[in-house]
């Protein structure tokens, strides 16, 4: 016995080292626009910008890829950041009196974000603190009021001050700002007032800042960008990866994931191939003459759009042959090709019944969109040419491209079907509905819809209150500000309402629909008999059960006349009756197969059509292997038997060492917990897991997406998603270094001659990219767009 017992030690050692070379989890950085922000700092001598926000994070940024990230202990919002001087050092106060240091420190050629002290001030100590503060600069300012209007003087008192700010072209000026609207440019070197400012004289406070001014007149193209300190380490990235994001208003945009920073390449809008209330132009129209401030509409602040139907639901992009195809809201799914040049063209619209005439069943949601029927204008890119639009028009649950057989597969709660986008027609159409389905036919849940359209409003009716002040030329800076901070106020307690809604109709819509199609596959393997492959459709239902339909394809030079023909084959119903959430056929040698034209661009090796195939059955509950064509179960995997876990989101990856060019397919499965497990295949066993998102973050579980090589990204807030990796090989994330500016460091011989700038202050650019304009973008997209809901790679 114990020599047996020895030998598997042996054996299990082993094991470990191959799962250590394959495996390591890491949280590798955040992409987007840190969420709820509340404060903002900048360093002119290292060129960082920092950020605070409501929940206790403080983000760095520097040049394109140099980013930091740390989060107080204390979940109190971050209130003010101030960097210290030509350090590389910064303080942060919170909303609970407490202050915090931190430092970035470097080692081995990088740095990193590390609080080293914190302090809380005493409940009296701020108030005492300003107080003083106001008597010194009241003392040293006596000698300007003389010239300000009395009602700010003499009857009143000037109140505390609000706030200090530097001159950022000149270090030497400071900005006094009074609760009362004063404001006073200070010189600290002549200790005596510059110029003062009255609330009254401007509408706005950002307006101070442009008379200020950045007063002083300059070309501001002689100024580089600020924000691009920092030197980037990072390697190329592995791969190209590109992200796919669908939103409310009926876009997609596509990133360039590759690397550290997350770079908007294009924005495809399917809003023109319908007729809708929405104005595609509604949030972009140009403010009027001699508005102030003078700011240009860069982009769409609004995070829902006025016709919700439009919502991008599923995405599937085949990269090889330039077809997309996306699926919405209410029942659409149009097919997109790739053109480099504007096309005018009538979308084709097929209509699907999938109730298949069923007695006793009466839709009670939303009316399909209406399709243009006249042609419309496409500008170069992706670009409609067929629409499949279902009836009931319920929102699409899942779909399937696939480009070599010029196909596409769609399901909603009711059913799913093919459609031929080659001959432009429709193929096959089953409806999954169970006569208890009564729910499947209510629509999405009213109060998530309500919640949703008092948003709208709310944040309609802060835009409507700027514009009618503006009609009315009203100086009442404050009377504005009021009514929009309520309307905002309002907005943001609606707000923090609807992520409980979202976890309720997660729920709700679990236990009711079994008919709900979860998943599609497409697969040309063993259906009929062992001898022969055919291509073939596999859906998953909701209630446990898996239809596969055998698909005669014509070959290529009759593909345009012959029709695809397609017929039921199997059916396959789980005991346990639980939600079907993947599909997989692994091939002769255990690996799944390839994707569609994977094999024609020497990307994948052909699939190995010798010895039997097998049918993964990924269920929320458990894994089931079959054999095919028999169907007959071969090995399972349950994984509610530790912790209740139910899968929520899976798909598989391919690993490989560091050193060894080999790669291995694994499946890689999120549960209800927030845990990510990497299981082995064909052996369906257990090789790692680790917990990713905390359990109560169900539209972060909902929204997570794996790619092709173990990596993985999630929603962690409205405006930011959190990337990780499995794999020790694929691995993106900031290798940074920022150091102190040259005069505070030793002296350099080598070190190259600076520029000063114009206050005195020497300071040392790095650019990563070829142009340094570059970085601004992404910053600013991320920045006016918070509608991302569903990420697909």
């Amino acid at each position: 016995g114990t020599m047996k017992r020895f030998k598997r030690h042996g054996h299990e050692s082993q094991r470990d080292k191959h799962k250590q070379d394959l495996y390591q989890f890491n949280k590798t950085v955040e992409h987007g626009f840190p969420h709820q922000p509340s404060a903002l700092g900048f360093s002119p001598s290292l060129e960082l910008l920092a950020i605070g926000t409501r929940s206790g994070a403080i983000k760095l940024y520097g040049a394109p890829g140099v980013e930091f990230m740390g989060l107080h202990d204390e979940n109190a919002a971050v209130t003010q950041v101030h960097f210290l001087p030509n350090q590389v050092e910064l303080v942060t106060l919170l909303d609970d009196n407490s202050l915090h240091m931190w430092t970035l420190r470097a080692h081995t050629s990088m740095s990193e974000l590390l609080e080293i002290g914190r302090f809380t001030l005493s409940e009296f100590c701020m108030p005492e603190t300003t107080v003083k503060l106001c008597f010194v600069i009241a003392d040293l300012f006596t000698a300007t009021f003389s010239r300000i209007p009395e009602d700010y003087v003499g009857r009143r008192n000037l109140e505390c001050v609000e706030t200090l700010h530097e001159n950022p072209l000149n270090p030497r000026q400071v900005l006094i700002g009074y609760t009362r609207g004063l404001m006073v440019l200070w010189d600290l070197d002549r200790q005596r007032p510059i110029q003062h400012f009255l609330g009254t004289q401007v509408p706005y406070t950002c307006s101070v800042i442009a008379s200020l001014i950045n007063s002083v007149q300059f070309n501001s193209s002689l100024f580089p960008w600020p924000i691009n300190g920092g030197q980037n380490f990072a390697p190329d990235p592995p791969q190209r990866d590109l992200l796919l994001t669908g939103h409310e208003d009926g876009t997609v945009r596509f990133w360039d994931a590759s690397g550290v920073c997350l770079y908007p390449m294009y924005k495809l809008s399917t809003a023109g191939a319908f007729l809708t209330d929405a104005d595609p132009n509604d949030n972009m129209n140009q403010g009027s003459e001699g508005e102030w401030p003078p700011f240009r509409k860069v982009g769409c602040f609004d995070p829902y759009s006025d016709d919700p139907r439009l919502g991008i639901q599923k995405i599937h992009l085949c990269k090889y042959s330039g077809y997309l195809t996306v699926a919405g809201t209410a029942g659409q799914i149009l097919v997109l090709e790739l053109n480099d040049e504007a096309a005018e063209q009538t979308v084709e619209a097929t209509v699907v019944d999938l109730l298949q005439g069923q007695e006793g069943f009466r839709w009670k949601g939303q009316a399909r969109l209406d399709v243009r029927e006249e042609p419309v204008l496409f500008p170069p890119g992706f670009q409609p040419f067929a629409l499949v639009q279902c009836q009931p028009p319920a929102v699409v649950t899942a779909i399937a491209l696939h480009s070599e057989w010029k196909m596409v597969a769609f399901g909603t709660s009711h059913g799913f079907g093919l459609y031929d986008y080659h001959q432009r027609n429709k193929i096959l159409v089953k409806c999954t509905l169970n006569p208890s389905d009564q729910m499947a036919l209510e629509g999405p849940l009213s109060r998530v819809k309500s919640i949703k359209k008092s948003l709208r409003q709310s944040f309609r009716r802060i835009r409507r209150s700027r514009v009618s002040m503006r009609k009315h030329h009203t100086n009442n800076a404050a009377k504005l500000q009021e009514i929009n901070n309520r309307l905002v106020a309002e907005a943001l307690q609606e707000m923090e309402l609807a992520p409980v809604q979202r976890k309720i109709e997660a729920r709700s819509s679990d236990d009711s629909f079994t008919g709900l199609v979860r998943t599609l596959y497409f697969a040309d393997t063993f259906v009929s008999d062992s001898s022969h492959s055919t291509p073939s459709l596999w859906a998953g239902t909701n209630g446990g059960a898996v239809f596969a339909h055998v698909l005669r394809v014509p070959s290529l030079e009759r593909r345009a006349e012959d029709p695809v023909v397609a017929h039921a084959a199997k059916e396959i119903q789980l005991m346990h009756r639980a939600p079907v959430v993947g599909l997989v056929v692994l091939d002769g040698k255990g690996a799944p197969l390839p994707e569609p034209l994977e094999v024609a661009h020497d990307l994948a090796r052909s699939p190995e059509m010798h010895g039997s195939h097998h049918l993964l059955v990924v269920s929320e509950e458990q894994l089931k292997l079959f054999t095919l064509p028999k169907v007959s179960s071969k090995s399972k995997l349950k994984l509610t038997a530790v912790d209740g876990s139910r899968v929520r989101r899976v798909g598989v990856a391919w690993f490989g060492s560091r050193t060894d060019e080999q790669l291995e397919s694994s499946l890689v499965v999120l549960t209800n917990q927030g845990e990510l497990h990497v299981i082995s295949l064909p052996s369906i066993k257990m090789m790692v897991h680790y917990p990713c998102i905390r359990r109560e973050d169900v539209s972060g579980i909902a929204s997570c997406v794996f790619t092709k090589y173990g990596q993985g990204f999630y929603l962690m807030s409205p405006s930011e998603f959190e990337r990780f990796s499995l794999s020790t090989r694929w691995v993106v994330e900031p290798r940074c270094l920022v150091e102190a500016p040259l005069q505070m460091r030793p002296k350099n011989p080598s070190s190259p001659i600076h520029r000063d700038q114009p206050d005195g202050v020497p300071t040392e650019h790095r650019c990563v990219c070829s142009n340094s304009s570059e970085s601004i973008i992404p910053f600013l997209l991320l920045r006016i767009d918070k509608s991302v809901f569903i990420l697909i790679i």
